[in-house]
């Protein structure tokens, strides 16, 4: 009687013993436990050569708005820039350099260029020409296109104008002495968002101001809203697809703008550099520069007349 218990019970618990997963014996693949993940790929860290990006304008508590006795002064000088839109021309030096992952420049390409600008087929706006120099230092007639992506230089002294005047807030930062200029600080920013980038109107910056003649000095801007889209768009490219090394995702690249107006006559003063910087965010808040467009304009030329003329015409002062 005990020996049939005993073997009842021994039987009842060899079934329960192969009931249990993973005990039958056979481990690996027929196992129906789960096996973990691997770990994730730990994240490479960013250059040495990583720079934090930094805001162009501090923060302020100032209110936003100009008084009438600054803005209506540079609404005016607007519209003479608008006059002589079409009574200059220059030579345009057009440097352009990439860089490598390491911030060195890797390939660099110089250009020189005839230019001025003619009025649109529409009539309500100005575009640039360039044209190459030949051999023997004359113009040639073909015009060459060579323009970035970017609002030219003669189009931000339109900065402060009436037609811009809606689609920018202004902030009086103060005056103070840019060297021997006594200038007005002005932000600026813009109410259209960044799309191609090509309308000052999507940049926002600060803009030192001629306090005599109301005219441009310098510029600095970067596309309205910049840190929180390439942040934006950094955390998008991160978590995207990496396939072969290449993400599928778009590249978070941001912009900046620095121009320059030291050329002074007929009581204005013109663009003398424009230079436009890429660079791509390597992590929340650092970037590394990726590309620069600098453009020189010097040999400036007034023509005192309204008729249309070819650049090399006489007439000039």
């Amino acid at each position: 009687m005990r020996l049939r218990t005993s073997g009842s019970v021994l039987l009842v618990g060899l079934l329960l013993l192969l009931s249990v997963p993973g005990t039958s014996g056979q481990t690996g693949k027929d196992s129906t436990i789960p096996e973990p993940p691997p770990p994730p790929l730990p994240r490479r860290p960013p250059p040495e050569t990583a720079r934090d990006y930094a805001d162009l304008a501090p923060e302020s508590d100032l209110p936003w708005g100009l008084e009438g006795d600054l803005l209506e002064p540079l609404f005016d000088k607007a519209g003479v820039y608008q006059a002589y839109a079409k009574k200059f021309t220059c030579r345009e030096t057009a440097r352009l350099a990439k860089y490598d992952g390491g911030g060195a420049v890797e390939d660099e390409r110089v250009k020189e260029y005839g230019y001025l600008l003619v009025q649109s087929p529409t009539g309500d706006a100005v575009s640039e020409v360039r044209q190459e120099y030949a051999k023997d230092g004359q113009l040639r007639k073909s015009e060459v296109d060579d323009k970035e992506p970017f609002p030219p230089a003669y189009a931000w002294v339109y900065l402060f104008s009436r037609f811009n005047e809606p689609y920018f807030a202004y902030r009086y930062l103060g005056d103070k002495f840019d060297g021997f200029d006594w200038v007005h600080e002005i932000q600026f920013k813009g109410s259209l968002p960044f799309t191609d980038g090509e309308d000052i109107r999507e940049w926002e910056g600060v803009a030192l101001v001629d306090a005599v003649t109301f005219t441009p000095l310098e510029i600095r801007a970067e596309p309205s809203g910049q840190r929180e889209r390439i942040e934006a768009m950094y955390r998008r490219w991160a978590s995207s697809f990496n396939i072969v090394g290449a993400r599928t995702a778009p590249k978070p690249l941001g912009y900046s703008a620095r121009i320059e107006f030291r050329m002074r006559k007929e009581g204005l003063t013109f663009p003398t550099e424009l230079r436009y910087d890429t660079f791509r965010a390597v992590a929340v808040g650092q970037t590394i520069p990726t590309k620069a467009s600098t453009r020189n304009y010097t040999n400036y030329r007034i023509f005192k007349t309204e008729t249309d003329q070819e650049m090399g015409d006489q007439g000039s002062y």
